[in-house]
């Protein structure tokens, strides 16, 4: 598969990758459309201190489930059009505990400090998937990707 490489600050390059493959809890994920937005811009520029390099970014993802854990809490079915929570975070800690996940203290960002998913497929934690409605086209889809904050409440209305 192919994938959307920053090897360091002004080297960008599309690489080959072996298929992932889930692990436990985890879905694969078909990706239909990615967006760039201003903290890709600041890794590709160097002015990002929180990315890591190299990196494999995109966090504004977009697609659809090929395979997922069957009775997944999120109720997430192979098929269903789905864009990425980018934001993982332990679930144990007390921010996490008292729903302020984006406070975790174990916090990682998809594209930032841990692979992210521009690239044709993806694995990732089934339950933070949520589906889209199927008529949403997948080019505008990646822009719900800021709603996904707790705080919002969108995830509710999806």
């Amino acid at each position: 598969m192919r994938a959307i490489k920053f090897e360091e600050p002004w080297k960008v390059e599309c690489i080959e990758l072996e298929k992932p493959v889930p692990g436990e809890g985890q879905a694969l994920i078909k990706v239909k459309a990615a967006g760039i937005c201003g903290s890709d811009i600041g890794a590709f520029r160097g002015t990002n201190p929180l990315v890591s390099f190299p990196r494999i970014i995109g966090h504004e993802i977009v697609g659809e489930v090929l395979s997922v854990p069957e009775n997944n809490e999120r109720g997430i079915t192979v098929g269903d059009h789905v864009i990425v929570d980018p934001y993982l975070y332990c679930g144990t800690c007390y921010p996490c505990s008292i729903g302020r996940t984006n406070c975790c203290t174990d916090l990682k960002v998809l594209g930032v400090h841990v692979e992210g998913g521009m690239s044709d497929y993806m694995v990732h934690p089934a339950n933070m998937l949520w589906k889209l409605p199927e008529d949403m086209p997948w080019d505008i889809a990646p822009m719900l990707s800021p709603l996904l904050s707790p705080f919002t409440g969108f995830t509710e209305a999806i």
